[in-house]
């Protein structure tokens, strides 16, 4: 008799190990730590694909950093949308513990042919909720711009110059650096949603105005990671400001040009010939600096420029540089503050590779 029932306990625990969707499923369920530590890398180099399972409209508002939309509903149509490598580690998420979108788009993965399938099942909530900044997209300021009901406040945090040149309509300029005396132009209420854009991808410092206003308590900050870039690419609504040579004046679709600007062909000159004297000046983070740089470069901070002018007057010309020409622009100014006459800086994107070449957009 006790064999039977041995036996019956044996069968029933297959049973129930059948019926778990999660432990009969060859997914695995992943936690906030690990999906932070995966996107602190971009997707390309952490090979992974994190896929926001829920409606568009709902990525739209609020993603996951580098998060790609590929809603349940329709992942059968865009299932060549997902990497052509079938190894790469997938990680699918939706709108909580309670929602099964997720799960479902993970096995579609398992029976297409993904071995590396994960679901991070707590979600963009659990984001929201332990303080992280989530991305939205340009449809979701598009949105925003077209509803007179939907109340949000767009903030660039880029210089002033590159404001000046083009922004986002209706944005509140808050350049980064500025920010402390500048905190005050933000609403009194808390609650109201605030979204920081910059020069992209590679620009940080709406994501460093998004972590300030968090810490001032606002509790519904986001990032328009794609920021300006994608912005003129991707909208059709007017988005040139008042031109600051002719307050008076619309500003025109030709690009202004600012004292200290230097032209492309210009900087491509002065890296090639070298000039005695010249100081080529990289003004991104010291690890940005070290995967890749332009040979000859010295490495200072934007952030850390007042605490170089001493080696900047010495050199007989500096010249500022960076990824989007956000960064060096703040040097610049930062520079002339400080005393150091006559530097100039790159305002345009720079690509990089890992053998010292680059290319200005």
């Amino acid at each position: 008799m006790k064999q039977r029932f041995a036996m019956i306990g044996i069968v029933l625990a297959s049973l129930m190990l059948v019926a778990s969707p999660t432990l009969a499923a060859d997914y695995k369920i992943v936690d906030l730590p690990e999906v932070e530590a995966m996107v602190s890398k971009k997707p390309g180099e952490g090979k992974y694909m994190l896929v926001d399972s829920r409606p568009e409209i709902k990525f739209f508002a609020s993603h996951l950093p580098w998060a790609v939309s590929i809603p349940w509903t329709d992942m059968e149509d865009m299932l060549d949308e997902l990497p052509a490598d079938k190894s790469t580690k997938l990680v699918f998420y939706c709108g909580g513990l309670k929602c099964q979108l997720s799960h479902k788009a993970a096995k579609l993965a398992l029976k297409n042919g993904y071995t590396d399938v994960s679901v991070f099942a707590k979600g963009e909530p659990a984001w929201r909720k332990v303080g992280k900044t989530p991305w939205v997209a340009t449809n979701h300021i598009k949105i925003l711009l077209n509803d007179p009901d939907k109340i949000a406040l767009v903030v660039d945090s880029r210089p002033i110059n590159k404001y000046n040149n083009g922004t986002v309509p209706g944005a509140l300029s808050i350049p980064w650096p500025h920010f402390e005396k500048m905190k005050g132009l933000l609403p009194a209420d808390k609650k109201t949603e605030l979204i920081f854009f910059c020069g992209g991808f590679k620009c940080p410092l709406s994501h460093k105005s998004a972590a300030a206003a968090r810490k001032m308590g606002y509790t519904n900050v986001r990032v328009y990671a794609e920021g300006y870039p994608a912005w003129k690419k991707k909208s059709t609504r007017a988005f040139a400001m008042v031109n600051p040579k002719n307050p008076g004046a619309a500003m025109k679709a030709e690009k202004i040009v600012y004292p200290g600007e230097i032209k492309k062909a210009e900087f491509k000159k002065l890296v090639k010939e070298r000039p005695e004297g010249l100081l080529l000046v990289d003004c991104r983070p010291v690890e940005d600096f070290k995967k890749n740089h332009i040979p000859g470069a010295v490495n200072i901070p934007d952030e850390e420029i007042k605490d170089n002018l001493e080696q900047l007057k010495k050199a007989k010309q500096v010249v500022f540089y960076c990824a989007t020409g956000s960064r060096s622009s703040i040097a610049y100014f930062a520079a002339e503050e400080g005393g150091v006459k006559g530097t100039k800086f790159l305002n345009a994107e720079i690509d990089y590779d890992a053998d010292g070449n680059y290319s200005v957009k």
